[in-house]
Formats: C-alpha cells, structure tokens, sequence
C-alpha cells in the first residue's frame, strides 16, 4: 500500500527540499502535492480526497498550521498531522497534540527522524486499516448469519447496515460424505472440513475473490463472494472432489435466507441422485447428534427423529460410520471438553455437565480411554 502525503510551507525552497531530497517511495509514501499554506491546504485535501498525511509549518499566511491542523482534525480525522516548526514553545505543542497532531518538529529537521516519525504513522494507519477490515468482515460474516438464523427477528437492527451488500452464494458438498468420515475421529473430521473450507477460500483468492465461508450442516457449506460478482467454475485440488449448487446471479445480504432456501432445495435433489436413503437418515442423524449431544441424548431420540427403529438405526449406524452411536456422542464431548480444558477456567466438573457427562467418574474413564490420559493431566499438558 502506498500512503499519500501532503507538504504545507509558505517558503517553496523547504517544501521542495523535503519533497525531493528524502526518498519517500523507500517507506511506500509518495508526496502528491506541495501547498503554501492552510487554505491551499485545505483545498488540495480535498481534491485529492486520500491523503494519508499531512506536513506543516506553524507560521504561514491567512491560516497557519494550527488552524489547518484544527481543521483537519473536524472535517478529515482520518488525516495524520506532523507539525514543523521554528518555535520551541511548550504552549504550540501543547494546542497541537489537543488538536489531533501526531508529532511536533522542531527546525532544522533531522531528516532521519522525520522520516522515522512517518514510518511509525504509515504502521498505525496499516494497523488500522486491518482493524476496520477485521471488524467489517466480522460484521458481513454475522449478517451473514443473522439472515440464516431463527433469531433473525430479535435483533432486526444491528447488521441492516449489511443488507445492501451484494453477495455472490454457493454451496459445496462432498459426495459420499460419510464414507470419507467413518473411520475419522472428530478432531480428524474438524481437520478435514477445515481443509475443505480453506480450499474454496484460496482457490477463489486465486481468482481474486474475497469469501466468507462456513457450514450450515455437516456436508453443506455455503460460501458468499463479496461484490456484485458471478461465479461457476469448479474448484479441485488433490484432496477433494466436491459437487457445487450455484446461484443465478449476486444478491443483497437481505435476500439471503429466501435464496439460501432454493439452493438447499437444489442440494437435496443432488444428493438424491448420488445418494441412497440410509445415506441421507445418517447424514440428517448425525446432524442432530452434532447439534444436541451436550444434552441427554438417546438411541431411540434420533431414531424418532429419523422415523426408524432404534435397533434398525443403532445397526446401520455403525455400519455407516464404522462406529457405534455411544462412541460417536462420547467423542464429540470429549473433543469439546479439550477445548474447554485448554481454553476455559471452568473445573472439570463444570465442564463435565457441560459438555453431555452427567457422572463425573464415567467422564474421567472416557476421557481417558480417548486420550490416554486424565482430564486434570491434559490440561497441565496443554498449559505447558
């Protein structure tokens, strides 16, 4: 990124001299523009519209670098101002950090340090165009989700600012899905979807395309291109062979939830074509599982919720899997409780109930029959 920069002096001779004797281009500033003084200033601010910073003398004609610093600070906060001046007086620099100037030189400039001054600023406005780029992203990826959620209508205001942004969304399955996952363990199926996601992500960075990425459910995961974009192409690499339901074209993020819909209803006829039953009752059973095995649950729960026997499901659960419906829940709740051993203050117990283990002791052997050692000693080894 290259930082625009303005010189403001009422003499050319020094507002040339520090526009082409320092090498600006080696720290990614370039010097736009020289004005001889606050109002020329003020005007070139604002026809160049990105200026990053500003250079000003004290003493200058009609507005002196104060006033255009006060100005700057009320109409243009984004500005950073250094302050030159001739004057080592306590009471201009005093008035000139209260009016947003980030430094204060006094002449003759030490070149080296001027120019240390403007390489700290550039970082602070990187660091800042990072935060604000965090902080919108953060927002659209909640948007994003606040259009799919059933809470959509208890916070109708916090993300509407989003509602306008245009999205380009799509899903992407992995056929066969529960073959590929019956012999992995759940840390290895969290690896494996993570590699899944980043390998949209990239692969659309590649086309210079920014995303947001993340499942809706264990074998669907929707992605938004950000802008008013169309995209079909098929995105591979060694690891994944993956099936894609396109949108007809970009939406706004308030169209979101009625167009996600559709491309769900497009998944299933897809999935239909390439699966069998049993395939779609364990994909809708593990489903459920992932969303209510902190609770209680039971063989003959999912079954209901399948619309099968609990013998039938128990029995084709394994067979699908490759492991049985007890060891699948109490899996998922030991890779939980890892993450609130490493992550959480909570004692064991507390997160013994909390992740789905109602007796404690049962909890401490199947820990440790998963990872070969005690709740208290993974989380003494993972503090190391």
């Amino acid at each position: 990124m290259t930082y625009k920069m303005l010189i403001v002096d009422d003499e050319p001779i020094i507002s040339r001299g520090l526009q082409q004797t320092i090498p600006w281009e080696t720290i990614n500033v370039e010097v736009v523009d020289t004005a001889h003084d606050g109002e020329d200033a003020i005007q070139k601010v604002t026809q160049y519209g990105d200026i990053d910073i500003v250079i000003t003398d004290v003493r200058m004609p009609r507005m002196d670098g104060l006033q255009l610093a006060t100005y700057l600070d009320e109409h243009f906060p984004q500005i950073r101002t250094i302050i030159i001046s001739g004057y080592d007086e306590f009471a201009y620099a005093q008035k000139a950090i209260r009016v947003g100037v980030k430094d204060y030189l006094l002449k003759p400039v030490d070149i080296d340090e001027l120019v240390e001054k403007v390489k700290q600023i550039t970082s602070q406005i990187n660091s800042e165009h990072l935060r604000q780029k965090e902080q919108y992203e953060a927002g659209l990826q909640n948007a994003i989700i606040q259009q799919l959620s059933d809470l959509q209508e208890d916070n109708p205001i916090q993300f509407k600012q989003y509602d306008d942004i245009p999205i380009f969304p799509f899903i992407s399955m992995q056929p066969h899905y529960l073959k590929k996952i019956a012999n992995l363990a759940p840390e290895e199926i969290r690896k494996f979807k993570n590699e899944w996601k980043t390998t949209i992500e990239c692969g659309l960075q590649e086309f210079g395309f920014h995303s947001i990425s993340f499942f809706t459910e264990e074998n669907i995961l929707l992605t938004c291109i950000q802008g008013d974009v169309h995209f079909s192409t098929e995105i591979h690499n060694d690891g994944f062979d993956l099936q894609y339901v396109w949108n007809n074209n970009s939406i706004l993020i308030g169209e979101l939830k009625e167009v996600y819909a559709k491309l769900v209803d497009k998944t299933k006829d897809l999935l239909l074509k390439g699966l069998d039953k049993q395939d779609l009752l364990i994909d809708q059973a593990m489903n459920y599982i992932r969303e209510y095995f902190r609770t209680n649950i039971k063989v003959h729960e999912v079954a209901d919720v399948i619309n099968i026997t609990p013998n039938y499901f128990s029995s084709l659960f394994k067979q699908k899997t490759g492991v049985n419906f007890n060891e699948y829940v109490n899996d998922l709740r030991v890779e939980e409780a890892k993450l609130l051993l490493a992550e959480t203050p909570f004692k064991v117990n507390e997160i013994s109930e909390q992740v789905g283990f109602h007796e404690y002791k049962y909890f401490v052997a199947v820990f440790k029959k998963v990872t070969g050692m005690t709740p208290t000693d993974y989380r003494k080894f993972v503090k190391l």
